[in-house]
């Protein structure tokens, strides 16, 4: 009885997971009928790093230029201090180890500023319980909202509510916040263009979309790249040149 018991309620339980897993489907569906605009980007460490990098030295580029401001502010006051000296012994002692460290905190925040975070799989598995640089994030975007995918869960937002996107050489930067992010590859998009979704991104998020690249050189860059690349490859013939192998043979046989 208790066999049947449990065969029953695994049949149930399959039969409970079969709509949820339909409503999924047709929702998944929706949003891809919907969406204007969808892109598939593979995430890896080095977009992670790039990202931290860039939010460090571009995003919060005030508090960054202030540090080495200030580092260097405190650098050229020590090394002019130490450089006079002082007639007493004494105080020629406390004036190099007072200079000293001023020169010591003015280099430890030189080192401060240049320094950014780095991805490390330990943390992202302490924190998400898995190794995010293998997520793979599914970008869907409408005449109203931007909407994320990936295995933590999904994040939809309006596009007055997003704190801003930046553009740069090969991603875009879609925060939700000052200090936390997607990343997204322009050459990952399945459905639409990338340069129509630049027209498009631009026009509704407004003060919030900032670029970072020069679009007009990249294009520049690319064409003259593909122009090259076609002088190099010459038409070839691979009928002529399999006889000429086969001539050879031949006279080499005789």
């Amino acid at each position: 009885m208790e066999k049947v018991r449990r065969k029953n309620n695994k049949v149930k339980e399959n039969k409970s997971d079969v709509p949820v897993k339909l409503s999924e489907d047709r929702i998944e569906k929706a949003l891809k009928e919907e969406s204007t605009f969808i892109n598939e980007t593979q995430l890896n460490e080095k977009m992670i790093n790039d990202f931290y990098k860039f939010h460090r030295r571009k995003i919060r580029r005030s508090d960054y230029i202030s540090l080495l401001f200030c580092g260097l502010v405190l650098i050229i006051i020590g090394i002019k201090y130490l450089l006079e000296g002082s007639d007493y012994f004494f105080g020629l002692i406390c004036n190099i180890i007072f200079n000293a460290l001023l020169i010591f905190l003015g280099i430890y925040l030189w080192a401060y500023a240049l320094k950014y975070q780095k991805y490390d799989r330990k943390e992202s598995k302490k924190i998400y319980d898995d190794d995010i640089s293998t997520y793979i994030n599914y970008y869907y975007f409408n005449d109203e909202r931007a909407i994320i995918k990936n295995k933590i869960g999904t994040t939809e937002r309006t596009y007055d509510c997003l704190e801003a996107i930046y553009e740069t050489k090969d991603c875009y930067y879609i925060l939700i916040t000052k200090n936390s992010g997607y990343v997204m590859k322009k050459d990952s998009f399945k459905k639409g263009y990338e340069e129509d979704f630049h027209k498009f991104i631009k026009d509704k998020m407004g003060k919030n979309y900032k670029k970072r690249c020069h679009r007009k050189r990249i294009a520049k860059k690319n064409n003259t790249e593909e122009k090259e690349e076609k002088k190099t490859v010459k038409p070839i013939k691979n009928g002529q040149i399999k006889n000429k192998k086969v001539n050879k043979k031949v006279k080499s046989k005789k």
